[in-house]
């Protein structure tokens, strides 16, 4: 091979390498730039997912709020119509005791409207309060207990307020004094398993096949139809998406020795998530 020819590839092989390597590392460059875009905009769609889901989580609660308001002037009416009974019928001592308890029920809700979560203690004490006035407005006509699991801490479980309350409303007026004889309310808390609450209203009323009987009579005789249990029901799964926590619901009818309708048991399954003490102070 001529010396001419060896030069020539020598040139051509160095100019070939040099190109290589000047493709290579502007492919190099235009990669990192690439890879560094692709970081820059999956961290911009991690943000805007986050506070996505942050703001979908605020509405949640906002609405879980508004809706609880929505419940609470409804028994604050049947309060006041109690009270009015009262003074009409000349029953003094009962309207200054129905009053008084009216008082402190409607500053405890008051207290806790703008909270979604309130603690199971002050849930409590709102349904004892609830009960005794329309125990009142009933001259007495049923009784009703609580109990609750003795591993269950009051003070530092969380739940919806309010969301049991329309509960016992509808067992007292649709099933307790629709019948006649013994009419008793039962309010159970336990937990069925780890990180779950449960809340068991039962009463030994008519049931429900007799009380949508009645209810349709009523309708027809145009009586007012509540939207308590519509809203509890949007409340419960504004609860699960809000908290990302379960919340289950389960009607049962209950027979007697006769296979009679015997009452009716509803049950209310929360899930407890330590996670959500945070909004104690929300």
């Amino acid at each position: 091979m001529s010396v001419e020819l060896y030069t020539l590839l020598l040139v051509l092989l160095s100019a070939g390498m040099a190109v290589f390597i000047v493709l290579f590392l502007r492919s190099r460059r235009e990669l990192k730039i690439a890879l560094s875009r692709a970081e820059a905009f999956e961290r911009r769609n991690t943000f805007l997912s986050t506070e996505v889901s942050l703001l979908r989580q605020q509405l949640a609660q906002m609405k879980l709020v508004s809706l609880k308001s929505q419940i609470n002037p409804h028994f604050v009416f049947n309060c006041l119509n109690g009270i009015h009974s009262a003074v009409v019928t000349g029953e003094n001592t009962r309207a200054k005791e129905y009053i008084s308890g009216f008082a402190r029920l409607l500053r405890m809700v008051l207290m806790h409207s703008s909270r979604s979560l309130i603690s199971l203690k002050e849930e409590m004490e709102i349904l004892e309060y609830y009960l005794k006035l329309e125990r009142l407005r009933t001259s007495e006509a049923f009784d009703y207990n609580f109990s609750i699991d003795p591993a269950i801490d009051p003070d530092n479980t969380l739940l919806p307020g309010m969301l049991v309350q329309p509960f016992l409303e509808n067992a007292i007026w649709h099933g307790l004094m629709a019948k006649d004889g013994d009419k008793h309310l039962q309010v159970r808390w336990s937990i069925p398993q780890d990180n779950m609450l449960r809340c068991e209203v039962e009463d030994n009323g008519i049931g429900r096949n007799l009380a949508a009987l009645r209810c349709n009579v009523d309708l027809k005789a145009g009586a007012h139809q509540s939207k308590g249990m519509e809203i509890c029901m949007e409340r419960i799964e504004l609860y699960r998406s809000s908290f990302n926590s379960k919340c289950n619901l389960e009607i049962e009818d209950l027979t007697d020795e006769n296979n009679a309708p015997g009452g009716t048991r509803v049950c209310i399954d929360f899930e407890v998530n330590p996670e959500m003490t945070a909004i104690m102070s929300a």
